[in-house]
């Protein structure tokens, strides 16, 4: 039976995070192959490697959903997250199932489930992929920007917003949304374009499919923008910009330990609502 390499990523500046790295390390199984972030290993005083230079079996983040995302951008292995932060809907176990998580991965009572990634191109040069989404918006508060959609050159939209928010199936959770987007289910192939506040209110989100290139337009002389990849990395972009997002050749790999999607919905989202 071959070696399972497992590594562990936490939350920047989180000793409560490596705590919980600690509890794991008392009963992980012998044979496992542990690798350590840098940020945990110093505390941990460990050996650790680079973010972009771990590559596992299962990479278990120990964090909030940020982590997550930082981690699927960078790093190469299916994720499990443990939360520590606020939501965390990309985190599959809680601080209570830390233990038993474990020994379910021991037992290899999960499955490896993957979702689609956007590939971000600014005037023909790669960004990191997205699993949650692309936002572009305003640089100036309470400034509105006018946006050109099109899908591989057809025109679909001009829209006057704060911005706009370009999310895969697993984003549509998150700030989409937030913003009044729809929930998709995680396995259709779909992208959902939905806008921040839109001068016209009539203006809702169109869900496109994987097979359409979506380019986007920042419309007008002094409409500078910001684009935002995954709430990890923030980009300057302008007017003469081309920006362009498809699906990535890539996936979003997570570790699943027996919850559906509609638990998860559920358990964050509603049940987060209604309390």
């Amino acid at each position: 039976m071959s070696r399972l390499d497992v590594a562990f990523i936490i939350r920047r500046d989180c000793t409560r995070c490596a705590s919980v790295v600690k509890r794991i390390l008392e009963i992980v199984p012998s044979d496992w192959n542990l690798i350590f972030e840098e940020e945990v290993a110093n505390i941990l005083k460990l050996p650790g490697k680079k973010l972009d230079k771990i590559k596992a079996d299962i990479i278990i983040t120990i964090g909030g959903d940020g982590t997550v995302l930082r981690t699927l951008q960078r790093a190469n292995g299916p994720v499990l997250g443990i939360n520590m932060g606020g939501l965390g809907f990309l985190s599959e176990v809680e601080l209570g199932n830390v233990e038993n998580t474990i020994y379910k991965l021991a037992r290899k009572s999960y499955r490896i489930e993957n979702s689609i990634k956007l590939k971000v191109m600014v005037n023909g040069k790669r960004q990191f992929d997205c699993t949650n989404e692309v936002l572009i918006h305003s640089d100036r508060i309470a400034k509105i920007r006018r946006f050109g959609i099109y899908t591989s050159d057809n025109f679909i939209d001009l829209a006057a917003a704060d911005g706009i928010v370009v999310a895969t199936p697993v984003g549509s959770t998150s700030y989409s949304f937030s913003a009044g987007g729809p929930i998709i289910y995680p396995t259709l192939n779909s992208a959902v374009i939905t806008y921040l506040a839109p001068f016209i209110s009539r203006t809702r989100s169109i869900v496109i499919p994987t097979d359409q290139e979506i380019t986007v337009k920042i419309i007008g002389k002094d409409q500078d923008c910001v684009m935002v990849l995954d709430g990890q990395e923030t980009i300057k972009v302008t007017p003469s910009d081309d920006i362009r997002i498809s699906i990535s050749e890539n996936k979003a790999a997570f570790v699943n330990i027996g919850r559906t999607f509609f638990e998860r919905m559920r358990d964050k989202l509603i049940k987060n609502v209604v309390d």
